[in-house]
């Protein structure tokens, strides 16, 4: 039986780890993040998903809870997906969002899908923190359920004025 979790630290190992979702998914790819920071830290990644056709959702968190400086990233990242990735679906949610992350491929029947996710922890800053990386089907189906209620009923689709 294998971990339920293994932990890297936030940073490059994170990234890497991104990365190989983008690289490793046959289907979907679905992002939850405050500003997506790090975009082009994946962008190549993201793009060769793109080029093979896989769907990539993102929910942002509502500008309005952000920041201001990171809702100014948030801000020119989201024109940069508007302009140059219109194929990238995109949201906002309404309410604040107690973990971000990336999931790829869950299945409804628990077999399937990775995810790297992080909890929100203001207070404490990014080179102190780590990341939970899973393969566990049943967790990554339930973070898929988490994702499509909040983007169905807690989020917008046009970005909200500051």
């Amino acid at each position: 039986m294998s971990e339920l979790f293994y932990v890297v630290d936030v940073g490059d190992p994170s990234e890497t780890e991104t990365r190989q979702l983008y690289q490793n998914t046959s289907e979907e790819v679905s992002v939850i993040t405050n500003s997506f920071a790090y975009f082009d830290d994946v962008r190549p990644a993201v793009e060769d998903a793109l080029e093979r056709g896989i769907d990539i959702s993102v929910l942002f968190l509502d500008p309005r809870l952000l920041p201001e400086a990171k809702a100014a990233v948030q801000v020119e990242i989201v024109d940069e997906l508007a302009s140059a990735y219109s194929q990238i679906d995109y949201r906002f949610s309404e309410t604040v969002l107690p973990w971000r992350g990336t999931f790829i491929d869950p299945s409804m029947d628990y077999d399937s899908g990775k995810a790297i996710f992080l909890v929100e922890e203001t207070d404490v800053p990014n080179h102190r923190r780590q990341a939970a990386i899973t393969e566990n089907g049943s967790f990554v189906a339930g973070m898929k359920q988490y994702f499509d209620l909040i983007w169905e009923y807690k989020s917008l689709v046009d970005r909200p004025s500051r």
